[in-house]
């Protein structure tokens, strides 16, 4: 095991000495290092001091924040430095200097106003800051006024007063009466003089609080009135056109006669369209429907697709439809979505069937007209999609994609304006689909479920059997006698 030698004590005390003399010696100045303990310093300008001194708090609404650091003396006006600590004032706040006690010492106190926060090293302008009223300033306003006094003037004036109060001693009398007199009324009103003047001076404190407003309206106005006037070469020129343009109306009219003939019927013709307004949208309504099946029979390849309606009866052509249908496997209770129908052509679940059995027709688009005149459905919205297996309508929400807020490629911001298609109102009680005719189904088989309210049944002739169309009723049950 080593043990220290004189040599390394030596050296090892001395370096312990001079780590110690250096940890004091900075622990002493550590204090005195600018950039550790600074404070930020502000600036303003006032047109004197007014008595305040380095050292002097700063306060805001009677709170000290802070302290005066400097005060420079500028040719122009005296600009003032002091701290906020933690506090921050905005650009249109106003600085007073205020006497504190009766001694005359003074305190700089701040109306924090603006909601931009200055900046350290800012400096407020001469217009934000206002200094007291010193007694010196009282002498000085009386030395400068008497100065201008002509005292022989003054010696005559009083010679004339009191020449005039000798002359006028009876109505003195009378008047000094009168003076008692409201001066006694003054005293019998004095609660109701304090609450008047109580009012004034909440009008007054209202009106210093918008007297920025009031201000900035003054502004409006000077600039409203300025470019009415800057404006007013080119209102004459105006006019000057607008009296050239009645001129040559005028002469236009003189020299073509038929003009009163022509103008006459364009208002026949314009009172035919406003007349028939409602046929012109049902017409454009109309044909919008057909422009698109126009499209598709023409964009399917190069031929056109041919409907041909009503050729046969629907009852030799319905058996084979829904022969075709139920081979080919397309179940009559998912066609709409088979066929990519939109959420809007869907049949209205709370409609009333038609008497052959068939669904309720779907809810109408309102477009087309003056009142109404963009799309009923928004392309890409999801009213104008397929709705998904679980979005069907149903009675207790007839229209179940007005409450979606996405499109089939994610959400969109701000959703989609909702469809403009009137549908029935829910009707969370309403039975659910219910079968339909028999001629929809294979025999055998059970009715496929049709939505809508079944159509009641017309009565038949005296004596007739009917079967009525049960929906819960099996194929195979017994009718009853009508």
């Amino acid at each position: 095991m080593r043990i220290l030698e004189g040599d390394n004590r030596l050296r090892t005390g001395l370096l312990g000495v001079i780590i110690v003399v250096l940890v004091i010696g900075v622990g002493q100045s550590f204090a005195s290092i600018p950039m550790l303990f600074a404070k930020p310093v502000y600036y303003s300008q006032f047109s004197n001091s007014a008595g305040l001194r380095t050292g002097d708090e700063v306060r805001i609404f009677g709170m000290k924040v802070g302290a005066v650091r400097s005060i420079d003396l500028d040719p122009e006006y005296v600009t003032i430095g002091f701290t906020l600590d933690s506090t921050t004032i905005g650009h249109d706040s106003r600085l007073t200097i205020r006497t504190d006690t009766i001694l005359g010492k003074k305190t700089l106190e701040i109306e924090p106003r603006g909601a931009d926060p200055i900046r350290p090293n800012t400096v407020l302008p001469i217009g934000n800051s206002t200094t007291p009223y010193q007694i010196y300033d009282a002498f000085t306003d009386v030395t400068k006024t008497a100065s201008g006094w002509d005292f022989d003037t003054v010696k005559r004036s009083l010679s004339v007063l009191a020449e005039t109060m000798d002359q006028t001693a009876p109505h003195l009398s009378a008047a000094l009466d009168g003076v008692a007199r409201f001066s006694d009324t003054i005293g019998k009103r004095d609660q109701e003089i304090r609450t008047l003047l109580a009012e004034a001076n909440k009008v007054a404190g209202v009106l210093r609080d918008r007297s920025g407003q009031i201000n900035q309206l003054l502004l409006n106005a000077q600039s409203l009135l300025a470019a009415i006037n800057g404006r007013g070469q080119a209102i004459d020129a105006l006019l000057q056109r607008v009296s050239a343009l009645s001129v040559q109306v005028q002469g236009f009219i003189t020299d073509t006669p038929n003009l009163k003939p022509t103008l006459e019927q364009l208002r026949t013709v314009t009172d035919l369209l406003v007349k028939h307004k409602d046929d012109l949208a049902d017409v454009l309504s109309t044909l919008s429907k057909f422009t698109a099946s126009l499209a598709e029979a023409v964009g399917s390849g190069p031929y056109f697709k041919v409907l041909i309606a009503n050729l046969l009866p629907y009852q030799f052509l319905q058996p084979f439809v829904d022969a075709a249908f139920k081979k080919r496997g397309i179940d009559p209770e998912e066609f709409w979505r088979n066929a990519g129908l939109p959420s809007f052509r869907f049949p209205d679940p709370n409609g009333q069937r038609f008497t052959n059995g068939a669904p309720p027709p779907a809810p109408t688009p309102i477009e087309g007209t003056p009142e109404h005149p963009g799309p009923a459905v928004i392309a890409g919205s999801p009213c104008s999609y397929t709705p998904p297996a679980d979005g069907v309508p149903s009675p207790a929400d007839p229209l179940p994609c007005v409450a979606l807020d996405q499109g089939p490629f994610g959400p969109v911001p701000g959703g989609f304006q909702p469809p403009n298609v009137p549908h029935s109102m829910p009707a969370p009680n309403a039975p659910a689909a219910a079968p339909g005719v028999p001629a929809a189904a294979i025999p055998g088989q059970p009715l496929p479920t049709v939505p809508g309210l079944p159509a009641p049944i017309a009565p038949g002739p005296p004596g007739a059997r009917t079967v009525p169309l049960d929906p819960l009723a099996p194929p195979d049950a017994p009718g009853t006698e009508g």
